[in-house]
Order: C-alpha cells, then sequence, then structure tokens
C-alpha cells in the first residue's frame, strides 16, 4: 500500500477568471464537500482563493473537476498553485470541513465580473406558474443579473452594490444563507415582495404623440413588409397584438393577456399599439417598439436622430431568431452564451419593416438577457431595443435624465429604483470562417481582464478618439473599459474621464506610465497628459498590430497588416494602408498604400462622391464621373487648399463604392464600405464571376506602394460592361491579391512568416477571410484580433502591449515629457 497517497499535503491556488459574482465559492464548497477536501474559499476582490487539504488523489480529482468549466456557469482563465504551510492551512481553514470565508481585500484585487446574462433556469423560472418569482421582472441567481453596472466598491458583496438598498424578505434570505441552494450568496438576490419593481411615466410629449400611436394608419398595418403581425396575418386588424405565451404563436385580438403589474400592462398596451417607449435595463435606457411598422419605425429614427444605421432586435428565444435569420451552430453559442452580445445574421426573407435594417443583409439579434426583455418579448414576439440617447450621445442611465426626455414620439418610460452606476451599452459580434469576431466590445465582456505574458508596471493606455475605450494595466491583466464612442462629442469625453477615474477606484490602481496615441489632436491624448505621468506616444496602427501581438502572444518579428480609415503617421500623413514589421515595442514601415491628395475635413468624409473624384482626378479619370464641384476640387487640389495626403484603405474602399454608384454619401459611420462589401458578397452568393481588377506594385526608395491606378483604370473600362456586383467583387479580390503579393516580397527579405491583420476595415468579412485564405494556403500564419474588435476598439491593448515593452527608459524619465 502506498502510504503516500493517503498522506494529506495542502496546497493554495488563485482562480483567475469569471469567478466573481456567479456562485463560484458555493460550488467551489460543494466539491470540496463531495471529494472529502479540507479547507476555505474566499473572493480576492475579483479572483477566488482556495486553500485546500486532502491526500493527493482527492485534491487531483476535485482540481481536475474544477477546472473543466464547460457547461458551468464559472469561466477558469488560469490557475496559480502554491504550496501551504499547516500553520497557514489552520489560520485560513479548519481542520476537518471546509468553509466559505468572507470576500477580502487583496493586492490581486485587479479583476471584475461583467454583467451576466438571464441564466434558463431563472427564464424558466419567471414563466413558470405557481413559482414564487413567476412575471418576477426582476429574478436572478449565483449565476446571473447584474455585476459591474451596481458594483459601488470592491469586493463584490451585497452592502457594495446598488442591492443594499433593497432589504431581503425572510424567504429570500433562507435561500441566500443555504449552501446548497443555487441563490446561496446571490448578492442580487429578490422577489415580488422585496428589492426593486416597475415604474410607470408618461411620455412628456403632449397629445400630438398619443393620438398618433393611437391612430395608426391602417395602410401600415396590412400585408408584407409594414405589418406589426410578424406571423403573416393579413388582416388589417393586426394592429393590435399579442403574444400567446401558452401556443408561441401571435394573436390579432389581445387574447391570451393576463392580469399584471399596472406598469408593466401599460407598457405592454402602448407596443401594441405601434408606440414607442423607453425601457431601464443593466447598462442604460433602450427605446423599445414593434419592428413591424414602418411608420412606428420612422418615428423611432426621428426620436434617435438615426437616419439609416440599422436597428438591433431582441427576440424572445432561439427558436424565433431561426425563424428570421439563418443561424450557424457558432452564431447559436454566441447569442445563448452568458454574455448574450448582438449577434449579426444574415436575414432570411424580409418579414419586419424594411426601416428597421434598411438597405442591410444583416439582422442584429440577440437573446433577452433581463427578465424584463423575456416578458416583453414573451408577450409581443421581436422588438425593437436600441439605446436610448440622441446618435453619438452616451447611452441614458440616470432616471431623471431619461424623465426628463421631452419628444413627440415617446409615449412613456419603464423603469425601477435600482441605479445603474455605469453606462455600458450593449456587445456586438459577428462569426466569420475563423471563429467570432468582436465588434463592440462592452456589456457582458466588460471588465473582464485579458491576461497578458509580459509583466510591469501599472499602466493606463488611453487609446484612440474614435469607438473610444482605455486599458488600465497591473499584474499581467489587462482591464479594458466599456466602449464609449466619440471623445470629439462632449458628453461622451466627460464619460471616459469620469469612468477613468471610477474605475482606477474600483481596481484599487495608481498607474505609473500613461500611453496615449500619436495625434497632436485627439482628446484621449490631451486627458493622458493632463495625468501628469510619464508619457509614452504610440503611433495608431503600430498599436492595431500590437493588439494582435498581445493577444496572441507573438514574439519575434511580426508582418503587420494595418487597414483602417484614419491614423496619424509619423510623417504628419493621414495613414491607413499599412504594412508594419513589428518587433517587441517597435516597429518598421515597410510598405503602404499609394498617397493620395484628398480634400476636406472629418465632414467631408461622409461624402463618398467627392472621394471618388478626389482618386479619378489623381489618375486623370474625372471625365467618368459627372460632378459639378469637379473644377473647384480641381483647383483645391492643384493648389493644396485644405487637403491631406492618405494613405487611408478605408477611404479607397469608400471611394470606389461611389464610383460604382453603390453609394454617395456615408449617412453612418462606414456605410459606403458596408454596402461594398455587401454588392460583392451578394455577387459571390449568386455565383457572379469577379472581374478581373489589379492594384500595382512598386518600390520607392526602399519602401513597398500599392498603386491603385491600375485599380482605378480597370474600375472605369468595365463599369459599362460588368454588373456592379462583380466589379465589387473583384475589388475585395484585387486588394487580397495584392496583399498577397506584398507579403510575399517581405517575407522573402525579411523571413517573416507571422502575419497580423487589424484595422477597422477587417470588419469587412468577405475581405479578412479571403486574405486569411491566401495567405494560409501560401504558408503564412494569419493572426487577427479576437478578445478585442479590430477597430479602434483595440488601441488601448495595444499601447499597453507597446507600454510594457518599452516602460523601463519612460519610468526611469520619471517627468511627463514627451519621447
Amino acid at each position: 500500500m502506498d502510504k503516500g497517497k493517503n498522506e494529506n499535503i495542502i496546497k493554495g491556488y488563485l482562480i483567475y477568471g469569471l469567478v466573481q459574482g456567479v456562485g463560484f465559492r458555493p460550488f467551489v464548497y460543494s466539491l470540496a464537500v463531495r471529494h472529502k477536501v479540507a479547507g476555505s474559499v474566499c473572493n480576492l476582490g475579483g479572483i477566488a482563493e482556495i486553500i485546500a487539504k486532502a491526500p493527493k488523489d482527492a485534491l487531483h480529482a476535485f482540481m481536475e473537476e474544477l477546472r473543466d468549466d464547460e457547461g458551468k456557469d464559472y469561466e477558469i482563465h488560469a490557475i496559480e498553485e502554491e504550496d501551504i504551510t499547516e500553520e497557514r492551512f489552520l489560520r485560513e481553514g479548519r481542520e476537518e470541513g471546509f468553509i466559505i470565508r468572507d470576500s477580502e481585500e487583496s493586492l490581486h484585487a485587479f479583476s471584475l465580473t461583467p454583467d451576466i446574462g438571464l441564466c434558463d433556469k431563472c427564464a424558466g423560472e419567471v414563466l413558470e406558474e405557481g413559482n414564487r418569482r413567476y412575471r418576477h421582472p426582476f429574478i436572478s441567481c449565483a449565476a446571473c443579473g447584474p455585476r459591474y453596472t451596481i458594483l459601488e466598491q470592491m469586493p463584490y458583496d451585497r452592502q457594495t452594490t446598488v442591492m443594499s438598498e433593497f432589504h431581503m424578505c425572510g424567504a429570500c434570505e433562507g435561500e441566500y444563507t443555504a449552501p446548497r441552494d443555487r441563490r446561496f450568496h446571490a448578492e442580487t438576490i429578490s422577489c415580488k415582495n422585496c428589492g426593486p419593481y416597475l415604474l410607470w411615466e408618461d411620455g412628456k410629449g403632449g397629445n400630438e404623440s398619443k393620438s398618433k400611436k393611437d391612430s395608426i394608419d391602417r395602410n401600415d398595418c396590412i400585408n408584407g413588409n409594414d405589418s406589426l403581425n410578424w406571423n403573416d396575418n393579413k388582416s388589417s386588424k393586426a394592429a393590435i397584438v399579442s403574444w400567446n405565451r401558452n401556443t408561441d404563436t401571435m394573436t390579432a385580438d389581445g387574447a391570451g393577456s393576463r392580469k399584471r403589474e399596472e406598469a408593466f400592462e401599460k407598457a405592454v398596451n402602448i407596443l401594441k399599439k405601434g408606440g414607442i417607449i423607453a425601457v431601464k435595463g443593466i447598462g442604460g435606457y433602450h427605446y423599445v417598439c414593434t419592428p413591424f411598422s414602418s411608420e412606428t419605425v420612422k418615428r423611432l429614427r426621428l426620436l434617435k436622430g438615426r437616419e439609416k444605421k440599422p436597428f438591433a432586435l431582441c427576440f424572445p428565444d432561439i427558436r424565433t431568431v431561426k425563424e428570421f435569420a439563418e443561424v450557424s451552430p457558432e452564431e447559436e453559442k454566441l447569442l445563448v452564451s452568458k454574455a448574450k452580445p448582438i449577434v449579426l445574421l444574415y436575414e432570411k426573407e424580409c418579414r419586419m419593416a424594411e426601416e428597421v435594417s434598411k438597405e442591410s443583409m444583416h439582422l442584429g439579434t440577440f437573446l433577452p438577457y433581463t427578465p424584463i426583455q423575456l416578458l416583453l418579448t414573451k408577450e409581443l414576439g421581436p422588438l425593437v431595443m436600441t439605446s436610448a440617447n440622441v446618435s453619438g450621445k452616451p447611452i441614458i442611465r440616470r432616471d431623471e435624465e431619461m424623465l426628463s426626455v421631452e419628444s413627440e414620439y415617446l409615449e412613456g418610460v419603464l423603469y425601477h429604483r435600482r441605479k445603474i452606476l455605469r453606462s455600458v451599452d450593449d456587445s456586438v459580434m459577428k462569426v466569420t470562417l475563423r471563429g467570432p469576431q468582436m465588434l463592440r466590445r462592452s456589456r457582458g465582456y466588460v471588465p473582464l481582464p485579458l491576461i497578458l505574458e509580459k509583466k510591469g508596471p501599472c499602466l493606463f493606455s488611453a487609446g484612440g478618439d474614435l469607438k473610444a475605450a482605455f486599458c488600465l494595466y497591473q499584474e499581467g491583466r489587462a482591464v479594458i473599459s466599456q466602449y464609449f464612442g466619440d471623445l470629439e462629442e462632449y458628453d461622451i469625453l466627460k464619460e471616459y474621464e469620469n469612468s477613468y477615474r471610477d474605475l482606477k477606484k474600483l481596481l484599487a490602481v495608481e498607474p505609473e506610465l500613461a500611453v496615449c496615441d500619436l495625434h497632436p489632436g485627439y482628446f484621449s491624448r490631451e486627458f493622458a497628459k493632463s495625468l501628469d505621468l510619464p508619457l509614452l506616444q504610440v503611433q495608431h496602427h503600430h498599436a492595431h498590430i500590437a493588439s494582435v501581438m498581445a493577444e496572441h502572444g507573438l514574439k519575434g518579428k511580426v508582418l503587420g497588416i494595418a487597414f483602417d480609415g484614419t491614423g496619424y503617421g509619423t510623417d504628419g500623413n493621414v495613414w491607413g494602408g499599412e504594412f508594419l514589421i513589428c518587433e517587441g515595442g517597435s516597429f518598421t514601415r515597410a510598405g503602404h498604400l499609394r498617397y493620395t491628395s484628398l480634400i476636406g475635413g472629418d465632414a467631408s468624409l461622409k461624402d463618398a462622391r467627392k472621394l471618388a473624384l478626389c482618386y479619378l482626378l489623381q489618375e486623370g479619370l474625372e471625365k467618368e464621373m459627372q460632378d459639378e464641384r469637379t473644377p473647384l476640387i480641381k483647383a483645391a487640389l492643384k493648389s493644396g487648399t485644405n487637403t491631406y495626403l492618405t494613405s487611408s484603405m478605408g477611404r479607397l474602399f469608400d471611394g470606389v463604392s461611389a464610383l460604382l454608384g453603390i453609394c454617395r454619401e456615408s449617412r453612418y459611420e462606414a456605410e459606403a464600405a458596408i454596402l461594398l462589401e455587401q454588392e460583392a458578397r451578394k455577387a459571390l452568393i449568386n455565383g457572379i464571376e469577379p472581374a478581373g481588377l489589379e492594384f500595382g506594385i512598386r518600390i520607392e526608395e526602399g519602401m513597398y506602394l500599392l498603386d491603385p491606378a491600375p485599380l482605378f483604370l480597370g474600375l472605369v473600362r468595365l463599369k459599362e460592361r460588368k454588373e456592379t456586383g462583380a466589379l465589387a467583387l473583384g475589388f475585395h479580390y484585387a486588394v487580397s491579391e495584392a496583399v498577397l503579393c506584398l507579403c510575399k516580397e517581405i517575407k522573402e527579405k525579411q523571413n517573416i512568416n507571422d502575419i497580423a491583420l487589424s484595422g477597422g476595415v477587417f470588419a469587412n468579412t468577405l475581405l479578412l477571410e479571403k486574405i486569411t485564405e491566401l495567405l494560409t494556403e501560401n504558408g503564412f500564419r494569419v493572426y487577427r484580433n479576437e478578445a478585442v474588435p479590430p477597430g479602434d476598439g483595440c488601441i488601448s491593448l495595444g499601447q499597453t502591449f507597446i507600454g510594457l515593452e518599452r516602460c523601463e527608459e519612460y519610468v526611469r524619465s520619471n517627468t511627463g515629457e514627451n519621447n
């Protein structure tokens, strides 16, 4: 008999990941009891510490089962192990049995839990007649509910959240203190007898809005895309609809509805009649309405100030999603995940009002992540749910601000008294052939840290000004903030600055170095300078590539391809079509899209037709596009008046879109490029051959240049002979072939095999997949952003990576001087 197997050993484990606020400690307790492991588990401000004593085999089995987090409510990202003395064990555990210790402050406290979407068990209970939480709009458990947006200070316990204002009833307290109950230590626990409750406030728009709501034009409510009744009932009676909970089908006469709280009933009745309401969520308010009435969605666009950008849709369940959109297994996995992000899906036949998605092939789809959303969609079917704000402004989270909105289009507000401490928008994702791609990282993912290999001092990285998100780094963990938007908007800038102070306080960190973008006009740069810390400035596209290197732990030389709309270059020009050789914290520019002179400032970037004219004038092809402004633009370009040189791939996509007559003016960011991809995608689906187009490649002063001159010559030559889709597809393929050709050239000279793709242009799935396919077929290892977006939402992570590589010289300087 092996005596060693029966001898107790004592180990300590630090567990990193999604382990706070998800019932992890109770799970560990139950697991330890089952495996006869003595010791304790404790929250250390965002991570979990386990002290365990047991025979070697029992301890091994205990940890193996713990590591297997597939299908569990928690997620483990890393585990640190150490030997523990008997003295410490007795101090922090007990000789026999296992205990849950009170949460403690810790030097390891650099980890917070994101808000977690409604779990299946709670969803089942809220719809189960006879359950004591039946139709309770705030049901949650140890595995789901708000976390980050209600946390006042660390550690995460009920008394340190806004739930401290709500006293538990006896029944809830019994569940909260019962080790085997799934609401054991569920800090957001409540029921109808305690906790928050729904309130209703009529809109302040006056009688005009109510008369519009009560008299929707019958012509707007019949047939096809404009029907309020999505179940294809062709009767004009469909102006008033309801969702039958028992059959999961729509009815046209309101049958199946039940008595419920007055506030909820008012909200449902207004939505049934085609009205627009605001509903309080986890990270802010949503504007909510039916997607089956064009007139209603048009009013929503007026309320939001959003002319064309598609709206997101909340569906009651995955089965209903599949009635409207194509859903792959990978997409379904994202939709039902804990984060419950918005997922872009290809729409089937168009059954909703065209105003919802306009020309887009996609539906921005998500499943209910709050009980209120579930109850509303079960009652009414799919609903438009979009952030409650004027486009470009922060999402509204404060009750007083929402209740003060005066608009003829807003019928009322469904809200409650549980405070939202932080504005956090919905995350957005899609699936490519290589797996999920993050487009906006926010609710459900923030502020979960990313683990980096490189260690260094505490850093603040400011990110960029567009799609702004900052990063705080400490002890190998990078916490990236929620998405803010454009810092040029004053209210968003203030939200960004306040969020920095808030997150710094929550994490109890004091940065020793600030990292920012090189652009002299960026507000994020000015804020970083104001912190009076040693300051490192990082070139924009270098940060893009460094973010991929950080995610994948890439070492040695990497060839980075950074394609986006704009970024300040080291030569003072506007970069955006870059080939950078990166290693550690440095880079060399190896090539780029040939410079073109464009006219105007940021406002002109929406005018895709003007961009096309600039490109055509450069090639002497201006006669191919008739525009009365041509002489003025030509004169301005010749004199250099209000012009700039750019290598932007994003602007090239816009110009080609306008040249092909697809989009002349972008009403929202990247619209021209998005519609160009869509036209190419349709051609691919329909088996249309791509037009034969190409770039020129040449070397000037040791720099590789992608020359678009042959491309434009081909486009104007073929424009009247080829379908628009063939030209759009041919353009995408031409860019992809040019990338492959240039990568081969650089590899031959530099012996670089690792390719990193980043930048907003790589949100273009067709381009991303084609370039990845060509490079992989030719023996390259291709990496891209996965945990962060390819657009400017990844900039702060890249800045952090570069800051860690180069921090020593800046910390030593102990000044705020620029380098």
